[in-house]
């Protein structure tokens, strides 16, 4: 009977020898698990840091004219540094946010003279029309249309070459000749509420022109601010939906690669964000004036194709 006792003891001892070995590798399981979840949260953490950071200072290169990339407006290595550093100072002091690839295009860095604007056509609406009637140059060249819009300019027969034959905007750039073109629409769109459908429509006129003159050179002007009453007043053509309609308008022309990116509306926008109120008219069109200073602002900001 004793010995039979000491038999069950010695049994007790191996299963308690057993649950203290079981717990004890349970525990050191445990502690394994925590300490790898501790180390993906710390990694995943970094990643997200390290994201965060690139995001910031890739958002500060394209905000401040840091070199980057391209589309960031990046400086060309295979440009002399005095040549980039000069070039990099007037963008920066004269052009506010506009934008041209620097691998193909340089800043002329000075002020046009008139007879530039002999090889030059405007298409747009009626703040165009009033750029180049109010303007001092001697010889102008562009067809506009109060009103008008990509889509509609690309419909209506509203436009004449010789006076009497009418045809649409996409007739005349196929009948015309030109090595620079600027092009001015958007206004009369902001009222569409769907910025992604104006530039598609705006495209249509961009792709006919490089179809029928590829080594054009073409700017594409951002949408001028309204006043501050008629940007109040008037909810679907406020200034920000102009500012909405404005940062897909770079967005095309960085994904073009070769279209210049015209930022006038910095230069006739206030601390408030409305349109300066010495150059505002009606809320909507500028004066004489304002046209004027306006057309300085083109002669100054021009580029030409890098040899």
């Amino acid at each position: 009977m004793q010995k039979s006792g000491k038999g069950k003891r010695k049994r007790k001892n191996k299963i308690d020898k057993l649950t203290v070995v079981l717990i004890v590798a349970m525990i050191s399981v445990s502690v394994l698990t925590c300490l790898f979840i501790k180390m993906l949260l710390e990694l995943n953490g970094k990643s997200a840091d390290e994201e965060e950071k690139s995001t910031t200072e890739e958002a500060y290169s394209e905000d401040t004219g840091e070199p980057g990339s391209v589309t960031d407006f990046g400086w060309s290595e295979d440009i002399g540094k005095a040549d980039r550093d000069e070039e990099r100072e007037y963008v920066e002091k004269n052009l506010y946010d506009s934008w041209y690839n620097t691998d193909i295009y340089r800043a002329l860095c000075e002020d046009v003279p008139d007879s530039y604007f002999e090889k030059v056509c405007f298409l747009g609406d009626s703040r165009t029309m009033g750029l180049l009637e109010y303007s001092v140059i001697p010889e102008w060249h562009g067809f506009y249309k109060v009103g008008s819009t990509a889509a509609a300019a690309c419909i209506e027969r509203a436009y004449t070459i010789d006076g009497e034959n009418m045809m649409n905007i996409l007739d005349i750039i196929s009948n015309v000749d030109y090595d620079i073109y600027y092009v001015g629409y958007g206004t009369n769109e902001l009222g569409y509420g769907d910025p992604d459908k104006f530039i598609e429509e705006l495209k249509v006129v961009i792709d006919t022109i490089k179809e029928y003159h590829p080594t054009a050179t073409v700017y594409i002007e951002n949408v001028l601010p309204m006043g501050e009453r008629f940007s109040d007043n008037n909810p679907n053509f406020s200034n920000e939906r102009a500012v909405l309609y404005n940062k897909k308008i770079k967005e095309m022309c960085k994904e073009s690669k070769d279209l210049i990116y015209l930022d006038i509306a910095s230069l006739m926008t206030d601390e408030n964000g409305t349109a300066k109120e010495e150059y505002i008219s009606d809320g909507l069109h500028y004066t004489p004036e304002g046209y004027r200073v306006i057309m300085n602002y083109i002669k100054s900001a021009v580029v030409e194709r890098r040899r």
